[in-house]
C-alpha cells in the first residue's frame, strides 16, 4: 500500500531561489527599489491655450473661435453678463426663470414646441441660463448645419416671446424646487450660511419664496431681457470643424445687426465684513447635525490664491486632509468633513469649513475644526502634505480643462472680471513653487478662525454643548413662508355674519338635515381620471372618515395601491415603497381636513365663522358666496347655489401632488342625488391654480356604517 504523507514538502530549487532573493530585498532596505518604483510616470501636461482666433464685432459681440477638424462638429458656448443679482428683491427667481422661458418659449418666428421638434430631429441641442453672476447659452451641431444652429440661437437670444404657458410651466418647477428645499441637511446649512455671512437680502444669498415667483409677470422677463441682453454683454466662444473667416461671416450675418447696451450694468453689491454670529436651526427630526462655519473670502486675483488654494487641499480638501484625518478617522466625530478656500472669478467666495456629525459631539467637533484651522496659521505644513497637496492640484487641473472649448470658456472669465490671459498657466507655476512658508504667511492673512460666523443644524437638545461659548445663539427659522392670500375679503359686519351663517343653516337642511345631524362616518367609493405631468391616469378611491380623527384612504392606481390612515394619535402611509409615519404637521393637517368636512359641519357649527360675501357667478351659475373660518387656519370659500342653497363649488388652499407646493384648490360638484338619506354630489372635478386635475364621480356611499376598527390600526 503506498502511504500519502500529509504535510509540507521540501521546497524545490526554484522556490527557494525566490524565497532567498525577496529575503535579499527585505534586508535590502531603502537601497532595493520596489518593482512598482521602477515604472517611469510622464510628467502631466501643462494647460496650453489652444491657438484662436479673437475677434469683436461692431457693435461689441467678442467671439473666440478655434478650429478643430477631428470630427464634423460645432459646439459654441455664450457667455452673457446677466445674473439673479440683478433682479429685485421682491421678484427673486426672475433672472432663473427668464433664462429657462427664454429657450422654452419660443420666438417670434417659432413656438417652443416646433424649437423641441426642430432639434430633435436634426440631432442639434441648444440651452439657455442664467445664474446669479452669469447667463449663458450653449450650441451643439453637425457641422452641417452651423448655418440652422446659429439662426436657431440667435432667434431665441434676440426675439424671445416668453409664452405664458412656458411662463406658468417655470413657476410650477420653481414652486416645486421652495416646496423641497428643506428636504437635505447640507443644502439647509450651506444656505442659511450664506444668509447669515452675507446677510439675508444680500442678491448672493437670496432665494426665492413662493411670493417672488408669484410676483414675476411675462412683461417683467421682457423688461429683464431688453435691459440685459445685448451684444456688447455677450462673449461667444465657437470651437469644431470650420474654417476662422467663414465662421465668422456666419456670426456676423446672425448676430451682426444685435444692438449695444445704451445703459451701463448696476454696480457689483459690496460684500460685507460681518462679525462673529452663532446661529441654530432647531430640526427635532435629525438624528445627525450640519455644522457650517465661515466668513468672507477673497477673489482669484488675490496675491494669496495661489497659496490658499494648497492650504485648502491640506485643510479639508480630501481624504488625506487634516480635517478628514482628525475629525472622521481620530476622533470619529462625524462621517462626513471638509472645506472650502472661499475664493471666486468675480466676487469673493466663502472660506467655509463643514461636517456633518453625530449630536453629541457637536461643539467637540466645532472645537476640533477651528483647533486645525489655528493650526495652519501658527505651524507650517509638512513636506509631504505640501507634497501631496500640489500633485493633488496640478493633477486636477489638467483634468478640468481637457478640451478646447473649457480652456476657452475661462480665457472669456478672464477678459470679463480683468485677469491677465495667462492667468492658469501662472497659478500652475505659483502651485508647483509653492512652500510651506508662503502657505503658512496665506493662511495668516486671508484666514480667521476667530471670526468664523457658525451656523449648526439638528437637535439641541442632544447636543454635547449649546456653541454659547463662541457667541450669542441666534435661533433661525427656516419654515417656508405661506404664499400670501390673494383674497379681497371685505371686514366682517353682524348683518355679513348673520347672513353667512343663515347660509350654512339652509345648506345643512338641503344635503340632509336631520340625517346630517346623526351624522358621524362615512363610507364613499370615488372613481377618478387625473392628470399628472401629460399623463391621464385612473383612479378609484375607497375612503372611510370617522369624525373627529380617524379616517382610511386606498387609492388604486396603475402603480399600485396606497394606502394612508390617521387616528387620534398617529398617522401613515403604506405605498409600493414601504410604510412612512406622517410628521406632526401632517397629522394636524389630516384631523383639521376631517373636521372642516361639509358632512360635519353639524357637529362644528358653532365653532364656525361664516362672512357672507357679496353674490357671484359660477360657470354662469348665481352663488351667494361665504367665507368660512374657525377651523385651523385655513379658509374656505363656499359658492352656494342661490336656487337651492347647495354648495356649487369650494375653494381652499391645497397642495399640489406631485410637488407639495401650495395651490389654491377649487372643487366643483354637480349631479346631487339622495343615497343613504343624504345628498350626494355625483360628480365632481377639481382645479389646482385654476389648472384642471381630476374629474370624476362618486360610485357609492354610506351613512354610519360599520366599522372594522382593525382598519385604525397600525
Amino acid at each position: 500500500m503506498t502511504r500519502t504523507r500529509i504535510g509540507f514538502a521540501r521546497p524545490g530549487l526554484a522556490v527557494m531561489l525566490l524565497l532567498t532573493v525577496f529575503v535579499i530585498s527585505l534586508a535590502g532596505g531603502a537601497e532595493a527599489k520596489k518593482p512598482w518604483e521602477k515604472i517611469k510616470i510622464p510628467e502631466l501636461n501643462d494647460i496650453e491655450t489652444p491657438e484662436y482666433v479673437r475677434q469683436e464685432l461692431d457693435n461689441g459681440m467678442v467671439i473666440y473661435l478655434a478650429e478643430d477638424h477631428v470630427f464634423p462638429l460645432i459646439n459654441l458656448s455664450a457667455t452673457i453678463q446677466v445674473g439673479s443679482i440683478y433682479e429685485p428683491n421682491d421678484k427673486v427667481g426672475l433672472a432663473a426663470m427668464t433664462g429657462g422661458v427664454l429657450r422654452t418659449g419660443g420666438t417670434t418666428s417659432r413656438s417652443g414646441d416646433d424649437i423641441d421638434a426642430l432639434v430633435e430631429a436634426r440631432g442639434i441641442e441648444v440651452e439657455t441660463w442664467v445664474g446669479q453672476s452669469t447667463g449663458g447659452a450653449y450650441l451643439s451641431a453637425l457641422a452641417e448645419d452651423t448655418a440652422l444652429g446659429l439662426e436657431l440661437l440667435g432667434d431665441i437670444l434676440m426675439h424671445p416671446v416668453f409664452d405664458q404657458e412656458k411662463i406658468d410651466l417655470a413657476k410650477e418647477e420653481q414652486k416645486a424646487a421652495i416646496s423641497r428645499r428643506n428636504d437635505q441637511p447640507m443644502s439647509i446649512a450651506q444656505r442659511e450660511a450664506m444668509k447669515v455671512i452675507f446677510g439675508s437680502d444680500h442678491p448672493l444669498a437670496r432665494h426665492p419664496e413662493y411670493d417672488t415667483i408669484a410676483a414675476v409677470t411675462r412683461d417683467d422677463m421682457i423688461d429683464f431681457h431688453t435691459t440685459y441682453y445685448h451684444a456688447d454683454r455677450v462673449y461667444l466662444v465657437v470651437v469644431g470643424d470650420f474654417e476662422a473667416e467663414a465662421m465668422l461671416a456666419k456670426i456676423e450675418a446672425v448676430f451682426g445687426d444685435w444692438s449695444r447696451a445704451t445703459e451701463p450694468l448696476p454696480p457689483d453689491p459690496e460684500i460685507p465684513d460681518l462679525p462673529r454670529t452663532v446661529n441654530v436651526v432647531d430640526k427635532d427630526d435629525l438624528t445627525q447635525s450640519t455644522i457650517v462655519l465661515g466668513h468672507k473670502g477673497i477673489r482669484n486675483d488675490d496675491p494669496n490664491y495661489a497659496a490658499i488654494q494648497v492650504a485648502n487641499r491640506i485643510l479639508g480638501g480630501g481624504f488625506s486632509s487634516r480635517l478628514f484625518t482628525e475629525i472622521r478617522s481620530n476622533r470619529g466625530y462625524a462621517y462626513s468633513v471638509g472645506s472650502a478656500p472661499g475664493t471666486g472669478w468675480r466676487n469673493p467666495g466663502m472660506f467655509m469649513a463643514f461636517t456633518m456629525t453625530k449630536s453629541a459631539t457637536v461643539e467637540a467637533a466645532t472645537d476640533g475644526i477651528l483647533t486645525e484651522i489655528h493650526k495652519m496659521l501658527d505651524e507650517p505644513v509638512t513636506e509631504e502634505e505640501l507634497r501631496t497637496a500640489k500633485d493633488g492640484i496640478l493633477n486636477s487641473e489638467v483634468f478640468s480643462f481637457d478640451t478646447k472649448r473649457e480652456i476657452l470658456d475661462r480665457q472669456v472669465l478672464f477678459e470679463m472680471y480683468g485677469y491677465p490671459s495667462d492667468f492658469l498657466q501662472q497659478y500652475q507655476e505659483q502651485v508647483k513653487g509653492m512652500t510651506a512658508e508662503k502657505i503658512q504667511a496665506a493662511a495668516q492673512a486671508v484666514w480667521r478662525p476667530d471670526d468664523m460666523t457658525i451656523f449648526a443644524l439638528g437637535n439641541p437638545e442632544d447636543w454635547d454643548g449649546d456653541l454659547s461659548q463662541y457667541g450669542a445663539i441666534n435661533e433661525i427659522d427656516i419654515t417656508i413662508p405661506e404664499p400670501s392670500l390673494e383674497l379681497d375679503i371685505p371686514l366682517a359686519t353682524p348683518q355679513s355674519l348673520e347672513a353667512g351663517h343663515s347660509l350654512v343653516v339652509t345648506a345643512l337642511d338641503a344635503l340632509g338635515g336631520a340625517k346630517l345631524e346623526t351624522l358621524k362616518a362615512y363610507s364613499e367609493t370615488r372613481t377618478m381620471t387625473v392628470s399628472v405631468q401629460g399623463m391621464e391616469l385612473a383612479v378609484t378611491e375607497e375612503s372611510t372618515v370617522v369624525y373627529p380623527d380617524r379616517a382610511h384612504n386606498v387609492q388604486k392606481t396603475p402603480f399600485g395601491d396606497m394606502t394612508s390612515v390617521v387616528n387620534s394619535e398617529a398617522g401613515w402611509r403604506n405605498t409600493p415603497g414601504g410604510v412612512q409615519d406622517l410628521s406632526a404637521d401632517e397629522l394636524a393637517d389630516a384631523h383639521q381636513g376631517i373636521i372642516s368636512e361639509t358632512y360635519f359641519w353639524p357637529q362644528v357649527l358653532n365653532e364656525l365663522t361664516a362672512q357672507a360675501l357679496d353674490p357671484a357667478e359660477v360657470d354662469g351659475v348665481a352663488c351667494n358666496p361665504v367665507y368660512l373660518t374657525g377651523l385651523g387656519d385655513d379658509y374656505q370659500i363656499v359658492y352656494f347655489r342661490a336656487d337651492n342653497g347647495l354648495p356649487l363649488m369650494v375653494q381652499s388652499p391645497g397642495e399640489a401632488p406631485m410637488s407639495g407646493a401650495p395651490v389654491t384648490q377649487k372643487v366643483y360638484y354637480d349631479e346631487y342625488h339622495v343615497v343613504d338619506g343624504v345628498k350626494v354630489a355625483k360628480t365632481f372635478r377639481v382645479l389646482f391654480d385654476d389648472e384642471p386635475f381630476a374629474t370624476g364621480s362618486v360610485t357609492s356611499f354610506r351613512a354610519n356604517p360599520q366599522l372594522d376598527e382593525a382598519m385604525f390600526q397600525k
